[in-house]
């Protein structure tokens, strides 16, 4: 490894002990004084490899709070605000949260193999998969998202049946059945479903061929019924539809999800290679690993809301390459070079190198870095610093480095 790739590892590590509260860990040094379910959760992914007794407390930990905090009906909190010492659940919830906690569980229980683990917790972990199974608006197995129930919550008005929702149930799946067999439990009324049917449903509804709507009729008619009617759809299979609303079915480049696509096994592998050859082929890449979406919407577009836009806080606005409308998100490049080793692709070294560049931007007067995102044109600091999902992904791609799976527990 380079000098800055090790050197942004021992960074990392002091980033995630930093956050590391009685509550869990918190999302930053600066500004989200909260423990975050999804922050975390994916934070956890690169850090439970490292056995550090410390971080591997604070994942427990983390797992304990939202377990005590989770609603009657199962749902995980959005967040767990340290100011006020209670959770919050969010202006239209947090579908992703109740999925990242199944997700978490598992990850730290393939990382430790404490079968202690495998009571509260998992219990916690059956009512968040349960809560998500029942999303399902239209019987067709794959679960609906508000606006803004999503890490996406800004101006990117994404709704209905979200790929980003739907691959973390599809990998929150998968955790689930594995959890319950190591504990030797049964599934009882939490209505946990076949893992295999659920995928070939997953990849034909967000991935469509054209042998792919005579199965979806079987279970979505209507949607099967517009594939033949309309037409409107690419189905090429290059990569996995953003959404498919009551308005409008979205093939904007999502890049976060279609890397989970590939890294839980959800994307066949032609796609997955598909999937990379995309981020390279559009520049995604630039000015560092990588910007989590394209084309960016205009004022304007259908599924873009400029007007609430414009009421945010500049740090959450999502103009032209700015924020989730085609911003840097380190985070988000930490599963890209996670992607890149697990298919042996040559370019994995120079991406990481380029992903420990990206943490090490800094504003002036700062010196930590691992910001929350960076701007998409001359990639300058924006957000804020001293982000645990930065580092943790940064983790996650470091050791992907040294030839482990960060995402072997899910496939």
């Amino acid at each position: 490894m380079s000098s800055i790739s090790d050197a942004t590892y021992q960074k990392a590590v002091e980033v995630l002990r930093r956050n590391a509260t009685l509550r869990g860990l918190k999302a930053s040094h600066a500004y989200y004084n909260q423990v975050w379910a999804r922050d975390a959760f994916i934070s956890f992914l690169g850090a439970n490899l490292l056995q550090d007794p410390v971080l591997l407390q604070s994942a427990q930990t983390t797992l304990d709070t939202f377990a005590k905090t989770r609603a009657p009906l199962g749902q995980i909190p959005n967040f767990y605000d340290l100011s006020t010492d209670q959770p919050e659940f969010g202006f239209s919830g947090s579908t992703d949260s109740s999925c990242w906690y199944v997700i978490g569980l598992a990850s730290l229980y393939h990382a430790t193999g404490d079968r202690a683990l495998l009571g509260p917790d998992l219990d916690a972990a059956m009512d968040a998969y349960r809560f998500v199974r029942f999303q399902d608006a239209n019987n067709s197995w794959l679960v609906d998202s508000p606006q803004g129930a999503d890490w996406m919550d800004a101006a990117i008005q994404r709704t209905g049946k979200t790929l980003y929702n739907n691959v973390l149930f599809l990998a929150a799946t998968r955790c689930i059945g594995s959890l319950l067999a190591a504990a030797g439990k049964t599934p009882g009324s939490m209505n946990l479903l076949d893992y295999d049917a659920l995928k070939e449903r997953f990849v034909d509804v967000f991935l469509p061929g054209d042998d792919s709507t005579g199965r979806i009729s079987k279970y979505w008619p209507r949607l099967a019924t517009h594939h033949r009617e309309q037409k409107a759809v690419d189905m090429s299979k290059k990569y996995f539809l953003q959404y498919i609303s009551f308005a409008r079915i979205d093939s904007h480049f999502d890049t976060l999800s279609n890397l989970l696509c590939g890294l839980s096994g959800a994307a066949p592998d032609e796609t997955f290679r598909s999937i990379l050859g995309t981020i390279e082929a559009r520049g995604l890449t630039q000015p560092f690993p990588v910007r989590v979406l394209d084309p960016p919407y205009k004022k304007g577009d259908a599924g873009y809301d400029d007007n609430f836009d414009a009421m945010l806080p500049i740090q959450h606005r999502s103009g032209h390459l700015d924020y989730h409308n085609g911003g840097v998100w380190p985070f988000v490049g930490g599963f890209h070079v996670c992607a890149l080793y697990s298919l042996g692709i040559d370019r994995a070294a120079t991406e990481l190198q380029n992903l420990a560049r990206a943490n090490g931007v800094v504003r002036e007067g700062e010196t930590v870095g691992f910001n929350e995102w960076l701007d998409g044109r001359k990639g300058e600091a924006r957000g804020q610093y001293g982000q645990s999902w930065s580092a943790g992904m940064y983790l996650a791609a470091y050791a992907s480095s040294q030839g482990k799976d960060p995402f072997e527990f899910i496939r």
